[in-house]
């Protein structure tokens, strides 16, 4: 689904105490700076916030659905000293006509602010990092046992050292991760008379890296990932409605997409580990009976060559035949690289022994 960049105007609002650091319910992470921040309370802060193609997540980036986000601000940002927080994952709602912060937020009197900003919350699997000094970041990790609802973390454009003057503050989100979406077809003769159907019931992708870090830069798209282990499993299953419950295509016939919208994957950017490899779990069926009957189940896999790399706010979907015979080997025979909302644009033949 697509939706136009929608604009809306918020204001987000921080009230500080005018005389003191000391401030109240954790919204200033509070640190002896010899100065302190002091609110110019005749001057709210105002964004403008686009929103790209529809997102799938427990708290969806779409114009009926966006509830909240999350915003952390840094009082007189300079890259090298340290950094003094002035919003700390705050969370941006809409009680009623206006995006707000709770209490009240006001730009400084003095100074300047620097804005990140990001989406869904923060919660178990989205961590904001907060460093001495330097860009701070989200941490990630998409969940292995809920594929349905892993989140799609989206971060904005960061703001450096704006003043009121600038007006309502850009806030310009992009997609963080990199979608995974599987086609499949087969070739061979099942057994059976007459030969029997072939469906997919089971897909894994095996040593992924489950977690990492999105620090903030200045240059598109405006974060950069770093860090983690390639020691993940994500696992698609039929049972679960992660997949269709359909009969594969014969090759020549072009493969089809095997997920649904449950099963698509939602991952972490990343140059795959030489030991990654997908694994396919697929059944023989009666179809002559009613209901089908199964009558064998096999399990094939291949791996995915070095370097393969998922870009950030891109689509990857993976051509793949199965071969039927029982000694034969699943061929990956190429994969697309597509604009998040768009797929089968661009196909790279390659084909694995």
């Amino acid at each position: 689904m697509r939706i136009e960049l929608i604009k809306h105007t918020l204001i987000l609002t921080v009230l500080l105490a005018a005389v003191s650091c000391d401030h109240t319910e954790n919204h200033i992470l509070t640190v002896d700076y010899g100065e302190c921040p002091v609110p110019d309370s005749l001057s709210p802060i105002a964004m403008n916030v686009e929103m790209g193609p529809s997102t799938r997540a427990v708290d969806p980036l779409t114009t009926p659905n966006l509830t909240s986000f999350d915003v952390m601000a840094i009082w007189n940002y300079n890259g090298s000293a340290a950094n003094k927080w002035y919003l700390r994952g705050q969370e941006v709602t809409k009680p009623s006509t206006v995006w707000t912060t709770t209490p009240p937020s006001y730009w400084t009197v003095t100074g300047n602010l620097s804005f990140f900003m990001y989406t869904p919350k923060a919660s178990a699997n989205i961590v904001p990092v907060y460093p001495v000094s330097g860009m701070p970041g989200i941490e990630y990790t998409p969940s292995t046992t809920d594929i349905a609802n892993q989140q799609d973390l989206c971060l904005a454009r960061p703001v450096l050292n704006a003043t009121k003057e600038i007006g309502p503050v850009p806030a310009t989100f992009h997609h963080a991760l990199t979608q995974v979406w599987f086609d499949l077809n087969y070739e061979g003769t099942p057994p059976g008379s007459p030969a029997y159907s072939v469906k997919v019931e089971n897909i894994r992708i095996n040593n992924i890296i489950g977690t990492r870090t999105a620090t903030y830069t200045t240059t598109p798209p405006y974060f950069e990932w770093s860090g983690g282990t390639a020691d993940c499993t994500y696992e698609l299953t039929l049972a679960a409605s992660h997949l269709r419950n359909i009969y594969l295509p014969l090759k020549p016939a072009t493969e089809v997409a095997v997920q649904n919208s449950l099963g698509g994957l939602f991952l972490l950017p990343q140059t795959l580990d030489p030991s990654a490899t997908i694994e396919i779990t697929y059944s023989f069926f009666d179809t002559a009976p009613d209901p089908d009957v199964r009558k064998a189940t096999f399990t094939k896999s291949v791996s995915i060559p070095s370097p393969s790399v998922w870009p950030a706010n891109r689509t990857i979907r993976y051509k793949i035949t199965v071969d039927v015979g029982v000694s034969s080997p699943i061929d990956l025979s190429g994969y697309t690289i597509d604009d998040w909302t768009s797929s089968g644009s661009i196909h790279s033949e390659i084909t694995f022994d």
